[in-house]
């Protein structure tokens, strides 16, 4: 239990922002918090560690606002936060916080698909769950303890079963009424060339044209009519003019990329040093075994390097570079959303808003020498800056002022958004937008409930997160969805925002379950906290007035 005795409750310092230690981060065993514990601010036998915990945290604040004062960070440091007294408490101040516009974005949405009746879960067993014990996991489990679940150290006791990890084994001997969070296939979307195929077979199936949210994207390395179809365009269409995104396939934090210059070398020649790579694949799988072992021989230079004909042969896709992007105080951001399978059976997806990943160099679009200018999620956890969603509203709105200002004295007509939304819906139903339209390109591909042999429980769920970045018209582009989402808690606002994100989790989790059990339909959800349904059983959410010109301002280079 935490203590609960002394503490600050100055309000004005809970509403700042502040930079936590990733060494005290909240440990779901023994329920601490990462901020620091009440009991340090008691009087009686802690008393000695007072002066010592405040010479540190006064050398430490002081040193961050010298930083800040210099221009090395973006947020403000504010006074140390004291714990919650009561986590649940704490978590339900973060929950249910929807207006009633977004709340009727999905609240009339049903299914149309008979509900089944589910194995109900043994008494002896119900709200209990295990968890892998990581340290990325615990802020999950932190949500279960505050919803009154009760850990268990054995998986066949769990009906929810949680794991950073996951081990396609475990589906194979649940019980029925046992929950999983695994989902097969999730390769087909998560790798980015696999992410680039299903979109582009689903077009071909469909006859209906590429997404609007995706940038246009080749995959290298595995088709020669696509290798074609980027050169027809870098040559044939003014495409060398523009810059390219070159991303290897599975790899992420910014590794594998590099950025192609317009009308560079490396840009000109990939085309022919993509097909050179399959044919080199292609007579490898040819020849006989003394080949192979040559081949084999030859992978490596004389220092032990893997060879860059190696690296050569890794799958990859190209994608076009978005110019005329938003800038976050003239550094390059993105924005990490969450998405949510809530149920495969019938297929139920949610989202919930996320954060603002940030840059640490300045941006230019007229230099592309420099690869690591360009990204957010290559520098690691200390020095990447992040921003909360209310900051990333604020600054949509201010963007948006700025915009209008210029238009006005320029003596152009102002445009408003459809239905009248504000700067933060018009950006936010984007994102629900591209993610509904990503589950309905790949449901038939990833999100359908697996045979009996392969997961034996009779539903599963799954915790997702998806990356965007937005240009200066607010038009959002979805550049990758993540299986792995960090969950760091170096910012007091994550921990907040974890509290909203899974709790309201655990919540859907058990009123699925037990609708499934009674057999009465699932939606609408009474309890869905700050989550909105945007995929149920084939409805998608669609941003309904909503089209973007094709008329993009390209880069000043």
């Amino acid at each position: 239990m935490l203590p609960t005795e002394g503490g600050s409750n100055n309000e004005e310092t809970a509403s700042k922002e502040r930079i936590i230690s990733p060494s005290r981060l909240f440990d779901a065993r023994s329920s601490s918090v990462s901020c620091i514990p009440r009991k340090y601010y008691r009087n009686g036998n802690n008393n000695k560690l007072l002066p010592l915990l405040l010479l540190s945290t006064h050398l430490t604040l002081g040193f961050l606002v010298w930083m800040m004062s210099s221009g090395t960070f973006l947020h403000k440091a504010s006074s140390i936060k004291s714990c919650p007294k009561d986590m649940e408490q704490f978590a339900n101040s973060f929950s249910n916080n929807l207006d009633p516009k977004r709340k009727a974005s999905f609240e009339d949405l049903r299914i149309k698909s008979e509900a089944k009746k589910f194995t109900a879960v043994p008494s002896e067993f119900r709200k209990t769950f295990y968890y892998d014990g990581q340290k990325i996991t615990m802020p999950v489990a932190r949500a279960f303890r505050s919803r009154g679940w009760l850990r268990v150290d054995d998986i066949d006791d769990a009906h929810l079963i949680y794991t950073y990890s996951n081990n396609p084994d475990w589906a194979t001997n649940l019980k029925p009424w046992q929950r999983f969070n695994h989902i097969n296939d999730i390769y087909k979307w998560n790798l980015k060339s696999d992410f680039v195929y299903y979109y582009k077979k689903y077009e071909q199936l469909t006859k209906k044209s590429p997404s609007m949210y995706v940038p246009e994207s080749y995959m290298l390395n595995n088709d020669r009519r696509e290798i074609e179809n980027f050169r027809e365009v870098l040559e044939e269409k003014d495409g060398k003019k523009y810059p390219w995104v070159h991303k290897l396939s599975n790899v992420n934090q910014g590794r594998g990329i590099t950025i192609m210059a317009p009308n560079s070398p490396e840009l000109l020649s990939l085309p022919d040093k993509s097909l050179r790579a399959i044919k080199k694949y292609r007579d490898r799988a040819e020849d006989s075994e003394e080949g192979d072992d040559e081949a084999e021989n030859s992978e490596e230079d004389d220092d032990g390097d893997k060879s860059s004909e190696e690296d050569d042969e890794e799958e990859s896709i190209i994608q076009r570079y978005i110019c005329n992007e938003m800038t976050w105080n003239r550094r390059k951001f993105d924005v990490r959303m969450y998405w949510f399978v809530a149920s495969l059976d019938p297929l139920i997806v949610l989202y919930h808003d996320g954060y603002v990943r940030i840059g640490n160099a300045v941006y230019s679009e007229k230099d592309f020498s420099d690869t690591t200018a360009h990204l957010t999620s290559h520098t690691g956890l200390g020095a990447e800056l992040k921003a909360n969603f209310a900051q990333f509203e604020q600054t949509l709105y201010e963007k948006r002022d700025q915009q209008n200002d210029q238009k006005l004295r320029r003596g152009l007509r102002l445009e408003e958004f459809p239905n009248g939304n504000t700067p933060v819906e018009h950006v936010r139903n984007q994102f629900k937008h591209s993610l509904g339209e990503m589950i309905e390109i790949m449901k038939e591909e990833s999100f359908v409930k697996p045979d009996g042999e392969n997961l034996t429980s009779e539903n599963s769920f799954m915790f997702y997160c998806a990356d965007f970045i937005l240009d200066n018209d607010m038009d959002v582009w979805f550049i990758e969805p993540q299986n792995g989402c960090g969950l760091d808690e170096d910012y007091y606002f994550r921990l907040e925002m974890h509290a909203s994100l899974f709790n309201g989790m655990v919540d859907i989790l058990e009123e699925v379950g037990l609708k499934q059990e009674l057999g009465i339909p699932l939606l609408p959800l009474e309890n869905s906290g700050n989550w909105e349904v945007i995929y149920a059983d084939g409805k998608v959410y669609y941003y309904d007035g909503y089209e973007r010109s094709n008329q993009k301002d390209s880069c000043d280079v």
